[in-house]
């Protein structure tokens, strides 16, 4: 695509950097936003890379937070990590911030990096996790599949963890999963899906649909994601997040302050998700529902969402 083109939402590299990690994988990230403000690490959806964290860059600005976005292995400029679990990018997290030197941070997760949220706020230290905020996040498999719709029940239930290959074909077969295709090439055809799409849409999401500046960056974090191919990434995120997660989110700290946004219209990590959640972690856990569905959530309450977090932390 045309980068010369003005985007409300950054389409470049030039705030990316990697770290070598001490097992000798590369982690790749990229940092938005106020760089001298309260740092807080971004983890990206399910497929997504550390380009999603461009969203929150203006938005990141009011708050005045340091956005740390962050590529889980197998994913743009992350090395893969076949065997990996959940709790092993809490691992990876926590050696960044020792990397940039960080005294405190916070966590930030959507969608896909929900489960991973959720784990850094098992396993990284007290002293340093300060915070955690979900949006729409999806949650452990105990919490069931109330309000999922059927391609997502299917693909969380047994798709992801037995039919893999079919994922894989599924997938690639999108035209944002395309690899034969031109960035420009994507972004034309998915332009013209996505108009097509209003017809049958939420009203919630159509705004979305009609905004030529979000397909475009839609496109350039789906390219991201899949600049290695599907399996390091992709379908073993899947596979992982529709697994149990190695950990009991009853477990996890009660001083931990935690910040639950969910849309009563999202079929792909629905409100009962929140709610499974928030029962597990307790009182420290705080869930705000919204009229709102799974993109419309992140769209219209990411920088009051973000702005709760700064001030928490």
């Amino acid at each position: 695509m045309d980068e010369s083109i003005p985007n409300r939402y950054r389409l470049d590299t030039d705030s990316s950097a990697t770290l070598a990690l001490p097992d000798g994988r590369t982690l790749g990230y990229a940092q938005y936003g106020l760089l001298t403000g309260p740092p807080v690490f971004y983890l990206h959806g399910l497929p997504g890379s550390r380009i999603e964290g461009a969203l929150f860059d203006a938005p990141a600005i009011t708050p005045r937070a340091r956005i740390i976005s962050v590529d889980r292995p197998g994913y743009g400029l992350s090395s893969p990590q076949p065997n990996r679990t959940i709790l092993d990018h809490a691992e990876d997290i926590g050696n960044l911030a020792t990397h940039l030197n960080l005294d405190s941070y916070a966590v930030l997760g959507i969608s896909g990096g929900g489960p991973y949220a959720l784990a850094c706020a098992a396993a990284l230290p007290a002293d340093k996790l300060k915070a955690v905020l979900i949006i729409c996040g999806l949650g452990p498999p105990e919490v069931g599949k109330k309000g999922m719709d059927w391609w997502h029940w299917i693909g969380f239930t047994i798709g992801f963890r037995y039919f893999p290959w079919a994922c894989r074909w599924w997938f690639s077969r999108e035209t944002i999963g395309r690899l034969d295709l031109t960035d420009q090439e994507c972004f034309d055809r998915f332009q013209q899906e996505c108009s097509k799409a209003k017809a049958k849409a939420h009203p919630k999401d159509i705004p979305a649909l009609g905004d030529a500046d979000l397909i475009r960056w839609i496109v350039r974090n789906h390219r991201e994601a899949y600049r290695q191919g599907f399996d390091a990434g992709f379908i073993l995120d899947g596979k992982l997040i529709s697994s149990d997660f190695g950990f009991r989110l009853e477990d996890i700290r009660q001083d931990l302050l935690i910040r639950l946004w969910y849309g009563k219209d999202d079929t792909s990590a629905p409100q009962s998700h929140g709610e499974g959640i928030a029962a597990r972690l307790g009182p420290n856990a705080r869930l705000r529902i919204e009229d709102e569905t799974h993109g419309s959530i992140t769209w219209n309450w990411r920088v009051r969402a973000l702005e709760d977090l700064v001030e928490v932390m």
